[in-house]
């Protein structure tokens, strides 16, 4: 009974086999003879590169461990073509025939925490940009309306985010550094016409290819902004919450330039210094240093005598707000730095510096349990608040 249950499902199968295989032959006939067009087969160009790339890091600080080469098409398709590599100083590109706006930076968009990447098929607009910081102010406090509601921007600034939440500007993060190199107008002249080459064409296609050199040398775009607070009554105080609004938001990779929307940033990790010849003297500064994308650019006026030091006219305002040693006053701020900014063309630095004749006064008021000043930010304390606008 065994051997004859197999006989049967083996000759159901082999049955089965045939049938199917006299359908397949006789559906492939039927097609080739109908005289149906076949589709052609393809294969994608950037098996075949033909542009490499040389990049030079030697003004980057460091040499990245990867980076990206993005070009955009210039004949407003919004066609891009972009390469993540961990080949920085050579690698090879494959790029359809055109001219391209050739956006060249270190590491990828998805490495950056702080930085944003929009307008990528734009080649004029393509900009990096600053993404909202993660610790958003928290509305319920009007120490924080002083530092990022209305009072801390200056009349006529425009376009800032707001979060309708809380009533407050959002707060926009530290930008990631960042080395960028823009090739303007390359042209490419070898290569297919897309992304893809007729497979019986491919061996013609590869032997006709002719290899075009590119150079790029990333510079760093990110500013750093230093501010010098110098104060009377120093040793009364003990923490401190500060912002700045009036900083650009961005950098426009194709133009080489800040966008011309402004932010507001928190600045936090202050350091005190007294400068008196005794502690009874009581004046010092304060000072902090954070990283941001510097002015906009249409606001950036520079000196003719192209020396090292540039003046210029800014909307930027700094909002400082205290807490003194009792832990309980608050001593709230606001500068329109406009005669106290300098701008270090050479370092990528803006320095403010508020002088002692026009910073904070503090006020004098027993210290809590002998607390001074903690050089960290402390958690904010319920108490009155004295306003004071400069």
């Amino acid at each position: 009974m065994k051997l004859k249950f197999k006989y049967r499902v083996t000759t159901t199968v082999l049955r089965l086999l045939y049938v199917i295989s006299f359908a397949l032959y006789f559906g492939v006939m039927a097609w080739l003879l109908s005289g149906c067009e076949r589709r052609d087969l393809w294969v994608l160009a950037d098996e075949y590169r033909q542009v490499e790339l040389v990049t030079d890091w030697s003004e980057a600080g460091q040499r990245p461990s990867g980076m990206t080469a993005w070009f955009i098409n210039t004949d407003g398709s919004g066609y891009t073509n972009n390469t993540k590599t961990a080949e920085v100083s050579h690698t090879w590109l494959s790029l359809p025939r055109g001219t391209y706006t050739g956006l060249v930076f270190d590491y990828s968009p998805e490495e950056y925490g702080h930085n944003r990447f929009v307008n990528m098929d734009d080649p004029m607009l393509a900009e990096v940009s600053l993404k909202p910081a993660a610790d958003q102010p928290d509305g319920t406090d009007p120490r924080n309306h002083e530092l990022f509601g209305e009072p801390a921007l200056r009349e006529g600034m425009t376009g800032l985010e707001k979060d309708e939440s809380t009533g407050l500007y959002v707060v926009m993060a530290e930008p990631d550094d960042i080395n960028i190199d823009v090739l303007k107008d390359v042209e490419i002249i070898t290569g297919s016409d897309g992304d893809y080459v007729l497979w019986k064409e491919r061996e013609q296609y590869e032997e006709s290819l002719v290899i075009q050199t590119l150079n790029a040398q990333p510079k760093p775009v990110v500013w750093k902004l230093r501010v010098v607070v110098h104060v009377k009554g120093i040793n009364y105080m003990h923490s401190l919450h500060a912002s700045i609004a009036g900083l650009s938001d961005g950098f426009i990779m194709p133009l080489y330039r800040h966008d011309s929307q402004v932010c507001i940033q928190s600045l936090d990790e202050w350091e005190s210094k007294a400068t008196g010849y005794d502690a009874t003297a009581n004046i010092g500064y304060i000072t902090t240093v954070t990283n941001t994308f510097g002015l906009p650019e249409d606001i950036l006026t520079r000196a003719d005598d192209e020396a090292e030091l540039h003046e210029y006219i800014s909307h930027m305002r700094l909002n400082l707000s205290f807490l003194l040693r009792d832990q309980e006053t608050v001593m709230n701020y606001h500068f329109d730095v406009d005669p106290y900014v300098s701008i270090y063309d050479d370092q990528l630095v803006v320095r403010i510096d508020i002088p002692i004749d026009v910073g904070p006064d503090l006020p004098y008021v027993k210290a809590k349990d002998g607390a001074g000043f903690d050089a960290t930010v402390s958690p904010w304390q319920d108490g009155g608040t004295v306003e004071t606008t400069m």
